[in-house]
């Protein structure tokens, strides 16, 4: 509950009148980091017995954590999160009879297309492009909870959003994507591109697929499909600062790469940035969400208008923490 998708959920489930419970690791959180009612149960996903009880008194799981760091390295910690994590809360569902597991996981597990051939989900990827980790532990997850389906009828229905923005990103997790140009850090663009969705379009959904989304089956969460250059440009555009002008060329992209993974080798700590992931950004990962559209109810807003909110709501948080510090 306490990444930028998890809040917009949790919300929007109170709203619509569902009883929330959410399951937090950091007992930090308390209450009043939430502006809305719900139950608070502490306890870690990689300890089956450390999942609390209350699950038992529920109806619907709706499994949105996940460690979504870009390492090149392989990391345990991931691993235990995405992969240990979801069997433990399997496990735990299947106990407590629940009626719908709801599993977000990422479009990077679906083969991707181009401009002039956007993916569907009839095609999933049997490992990640350039074996990246992240992607490879949301692609066994699937694995594993498609032959739950299949062997026992776990009732499970998956989301592929692909990337994800938004207000209200306190975690700061994809929201970085636009900090770096808001800071005037990113200095080139890359080659390719992605789809942008609304984290609101995304929750509407995951609430929409509690009535609507048929056991076993994927959903694709896809937009817009735009180049980082025009993801820039629009950014700049109501950031009112410069946009990154020139595109990276190969070989500074491939220096600045292997220079990020050197860092993560050492450190065992991610920039985000590594060899893996600037493969990634060279090319197109174009996505089609018709299935989504017909099925769930998907109604995705504009892109611009995404992208605008995303950049005041990290405009305005970054001007309260200046006034904070002074």
């Amino acid at each position: 509950i306490t990444g930028l998708l998890g809040r917009h959920v949790a919300e929007l489930c109170k709203k619509q009148g569902h009883e929330v419970v959410a399951f937090v690791r950091d007992k930090n959180i308390n209450h009043s980091s939430f502006p809305f009612d719900l139950q608070l149960c502490y306890g870690d996903l990689t300890k089956v017995d450390s999942i609390p009880h209350k699950l038992n008194d529920s109806e619907i799981v709706i499994h949105c954590a996940a460690d979504t760091s870009m390492l090149a390295i392989k990391s345990r910690k991931q691993e235990e999160t995405n992969i240990t994590g979801l069997k433990n809360l399997i496990a735990a569902s299947k106990k407590a009879n629940i009626k719908k597991f709801i599993h977000i996981s990422s479009a990077n597990t679906i083969a991707y297309g181009d401009i002039f051939n956007e993916a569907n989900e009839s095609v999933k990827l049997k490992t990640a492009p350039y074996r990246l980790p992240y992607i490879n532990t949301k692609i066994i997850g699937e694995k594993i909870l498609m032959q739950e389906f299949k062997i026992n009828n776990f009732p499970v229905v998956i989301l592929n959003p692909t990337f994800i923005l938004g207000p209200n990103d306190r975690s700061n997790s994809s929201g970085k994507l636009i900090v770096g140009v808001l800071k005037k850090q990113i200095r080139f663009y890359p080659n390719g591109g992605k789809s942008i969705v609304d984290v609101r379009d995304v929750a509407q959904t995951i609430l929409n697929s509690i009535y609507a989304g048929k056991t076993g089956n994927n959903y694709l969460l896809s937009n817009e499909n735009l180049t980082y250059q025009e993801i820039f440009s629009l950014v700049s555009k109501f950031a009112q600062v410069p946009a990154p002008r020139h595109k990276m060329p190969n070989f500074i992209a491939m220096i600045i790469g292997y220079v990020g993974t050197c860092f993560e080798l050492i450190t065992h700590h991610t920039i985000s940035i590594n060899n893996k992931t600037i493969k990634l950004s060279a090319e197109n990962h174009y996505y089609n969400s018709d299935k989504a559209k017909k099925e769930l109810g998907f109604n995705p807003r504009p892109a611009i208008e995404t992208i605008k909110d995303t950049v005041n709501w990290l405009s305005n948080e970054e001007k309260s923490n200046q006034i904070s510090r002074k």
